[in-house]
């Protein structure tokens, strides 16, 4: 059954790239997109993970040795609690951005990446709030640390206005909120030490290997990613908590962006 789905997927795809319009539009990632924005498994998939964050939260309360990042050494055990997010597909839902990309043909560019960011229209990621509200309610502080290129100090900056519309908690928020500074900071690890300095970090969350460990360089293919997932096997549902993203990411450069490249690594 398995191998005739999958079979039927790839003959799926190679039909769809023989019939593609001249424009080369294309529904590679139809499937993904749909997921995320209509299935309950996407939703029953956030919000389990955020309930378990949460639990995990009390616990890392509790014990004042307790950290979440790799990053955090000294004396810690006396600082105040926080624990760091992503932003996007962590927090804010950009789906209907990707979904404009594949209904236009567009592909995906900085300029209409910042058009989006400017039009203020994510959602929130399903779970969130609730748990964003909960890390509140304890004393914990969430700090965001994002690829965006933003400026915390900017009150009309299009990134701050849209979690302050959310009602993301924020404040204050040049001590909450880190962004890329030219959009090719992709590197969290600065920014995660930074918050291990002023915090004690109870939990890591994200859709992205980078947002829980720096990644070294060379070590973007599968094996290598494997490798450093293994490594902190033991923190993975303990204090480091992985939203689901199936739309993009980094997961898809170790892969290979062409079909032929992405059929040759299908397993049978």
């Amino acid at each position: 059954m398995m191998r005739t789905a999958a079979f039927g997927v790839v003959l799926w795809s190679i039909l769809t790239l023989s019939f593609a319009p001249s424009t080369e539009r294309d529904y590679e990632n139809l499937n993904a997109i749909l997921w995320v924005q209509t299935s309950v498994e996407y939703q029953a998939s956030t919000v389990q993970t955020y309930r378990l964050a949460a639990e995990a939260l009390v616990k890392g309360l509790r014990d004042q040795h307790w950290t979440a990042a790799l990053e955090q050494t000294g004396d810690f055990d006396k600082l105040p609690p926080a624990v760091i997010l992503d932003l996007d597909e962590t927090v804010l839902d950009n789906s209907a951005f990707v979904a404009s990309l594949m209904l236009s043909g567009e592909h995906y560019s900085d300029a209409a990446w910042t058009k989006w960011m400017n039009e203020k229209r994510p959602g929130l990621v399903p779970g969130a709030m609730d748990f964003l509200q909960f890390a509140h309610s304890h004393g914990v502080a969430p700090l965001y640390i994002t690829d965006r290129v933003c400026d915390s100090a900017n009150e009309s900056d299009s990134t701050v206005q849209v979690l302050r519309s959310l009602g993301v908690p924020l404040d204050p928020v040049e001590g909450r909120l880190f962004c890329s500074k030219d959009g090719r900071d992709h590197d969290k690890t600065e920014r995660r030490r930074l918050c291990a300095g002023k915090f004690r970090i109870l939990l890591l969350l994200g859709d992205q290997l980078g947002d829980f460990l720096q990644i070294p360089k060379g070590s973007t293919d599968l094996r290598s990613r494997e490798t450093l997932f293994v490594a902190h096997q033991s923190l993975w549902g303990e204090r480091w908590f992985q939203l689901p993203n199936p739309m993009y990411g980094s997961w898809e450069g170790a892969v290979g962006y062409g079909i032929p490249e992405k059929l040759s690594k299908l397993r049978q």
